[in-house]
């Protein structure tokens, strides 16, 4: 596993590992049926963590974005530019608002380019403009997501004061 994607790794299944209530390795243990070795070595990224051990971790935990995470650092993630921002409520809304407000326009031009069917060099930089900003939206819509999902454990305190606790 790549020192990148180690350190990605070992902070977010630490930090939900602690956000779930075990404090030590050994009690996450009897929950999650794995040695507190074998959490460790996943915590610091010594060994690959599989898709099966993420949902393990997911379920364990009660935290569905541990699986957002690791798709946006795995392979297929890589690949396919996924990312996973945590970005506080307030600018991810923004950010949202903002990427809506452009859709239109970008779903119109998208529309002019495929009247024809192809994608003609006159149509070429649109096309890839369009491409562009619907990764940038994609990006947006999984920045709530995860958002949403690493707080659904925490519903009852106030979105205000989750923003400032987690900083």
């Amino acid at each position: 596993m790549a020192t990148t994607a180690a350190s990605a790794t070992k902070s977010y299944l630490r930090g939900a590992r602690l956000q779930a209530g075990y404090a030590s390795r050994d009690t996450a243990a009897i929950k999650l049926n794995y040695s507190p070795e074998t959490i460790g070595r996943h915590e610091r990224g010594d060994v690959p963590v599989s898709p099966d051990d993420i949902i393990r971790y997911a379920e364990g935990y009660q935290r569905p974005d541990i699986m957002l995470r690791y798709c946006a650092s795995c392979p297929v993630g890589k690949k396919t530019g996924k990312r996973a921002v945590d970005r506080d409520l307030p600018w991810a809304a923004l950010r949202v608002s903002q990427r809506l407000q452009k859709a239109k326009e970008i779903a119109d031009k998208l529309e002019s380019i495929a009247d024809d069917g192809i994608v003609d060099h006159m149509e070429r930089a649109d096309f890839d403009t369009a491409l562009a900003f619907l990764r940038s939206l994609e990006e947006t819509i999984t920045d709530m997501l995860l958002w949403a999902m690493s707080r659904e454990t925490e519903k009852s305190r106030p979105a205000a004061t989750e923003t400032a606790l987690v900083k």
